[in-house]
């Protein structure tokens, strides 16, 4: 309260709406930028027009193809990791999740099960191990890095086992999953089902009560917790979701190759992470974009396609994955300072 003379009072203005009054209004430009994926679509397109122009046929249909195709599987995955990430967890298991349930999808093909069948009950393998690993972390107070660490190493070690060192294949073709090995219009089958999953789970995290929680648990969760969130219960099924749709990556894998070998998925848990975060989710949690991921896997795509038409050697693909994740994480970066201030 601001006294102007004795017989005059005025309320002063609070702290905070003075400061609002001052600060310029937010243009168009400000608003695009709030948002989580927009710092991915920059990335994109510098991505997309240095190819295009250092990379020889780059836009080709067989070129186009490969990136999408290499892209379907990732990307399926990290939906599943956005979602959790969002929820302020990460889960480093992912890759050994995917290589197991394609060696189990085989398994159990060549045991007689018919593939449709198969694809249910892996689903639900999926969820199990999703909701084991929350249930760790959640209800035991486990860091999420130590519980998923743990079950990235027991899981490839299963596979290990599984496969003894050596690739494992159908012993006879299965309609099913033979039906889900097609291209249509020079889109390869598995970018459709990654598709679909980026249009669900957008909807699902933008327009759906879940979908608040989500955020509300990633970001503020002891005020989620008080306003009636179930945070642990939603972390839970965050992590489910995750395993599960590993799980959906893995048996795709099957209907492309008909095969998995010890190796399937390895390193994937690290791609997947630099996926999503180049895609503008936070690693705190709270924030985040299912599109934005989905566009950090074609990035990636890009990437792998680029090098190679480029000529760089394939042992250098890891360090421009790296180099491309710290540029995109100052952009990111950037992105969001402009935005909050």
């Amino acid at each position: 309260m601001v006294s102007l003379h004795p017989d005059t009072v005025v309320m002063a203005d609070p702290p905070d709406e003075a400061i609002a009054q001052k600060r310029p209004p937010k243009t168009r430009l400000d608003r695009l930028l709030s948002r989580p994926e927009s710092g991915v679509v920059i990335a994109a397109a510098l991505a997309y027009l240095f190819f295009a122009f250092a990379a020889p046929h780059f836009f080709s249909d067989r070129v186009t193809s490969n990136i999408l195709l290499s892209s379907a599987t990732l990307g399926i995955i990290a939906v599943g990791a956005a979602t959790l990430m969002i929820a302020g967890q990460f889960d480093l298991s992912v890759g050994s999740v995917y290589g197991l349930s394609a060696a189990v999808v085989v398994l159990g093909v060549n045991a007689g099960m018919p593939g449709w069948l198969v694809l249910p009950a892996i689903l639900v393998f999926g969820m199990l191990v999703g909701a084991i690993n929350g249930y760790l972390v959640t209800w035991l107070g486990i860091h999420s890095l130590i519980i998923t660490l743990g079950s990235l190493m027991f899981y490839r070690g299963v596979l290990l086992a599984m496969t003894e060192g050596f690739p494992i294949r159908l012993k006879v073709p299965d309609t099913f999953l033979s039906a889900l090995d097609f291209t249509w219009i020079g889109i390869p089958g598995p970018f459709f089902w990654f598709l679909g999953l980026v249009v669900i789970f957008a909807f699902l995290l933008t327009s759906t009560r879940f979908g608040g929680w989500l955020y509300a648990t990633g970001g503020l969760p002891e005020a989620a917790r008080n306003m009636g969130v179930p945070v642990e219960r939603v972390q839970v099924a965050a992590f489910a979701i995750a395993s599960m749709l590993a799980c959906l990556a893995g048996y795709i894998s099957v209907a492309r190759f008909s095969s998995v070998d010890a190796l399937r998925g390895q390193g994937f848990e690290l791609e997947v992470i630099l996926a999503v975060v180049v895609g503008g989710a936070s690693l705190s949690g709270g924030y985040g974009s299912i599109v934005g991921a989905g566009l950090g896997v074609l990035i990636i795509g890009m990437i792998q396609q680029g090098l190679l038409l480029i000529g760089i050697s394939v042992y250098w693909y890891q360090a421009g994955i790296g180099l491309f994740l710290i540029i995109a994480a100052v952009i990111n970066q950037r992105v969001r300072v402009r935005t909050t201030q």
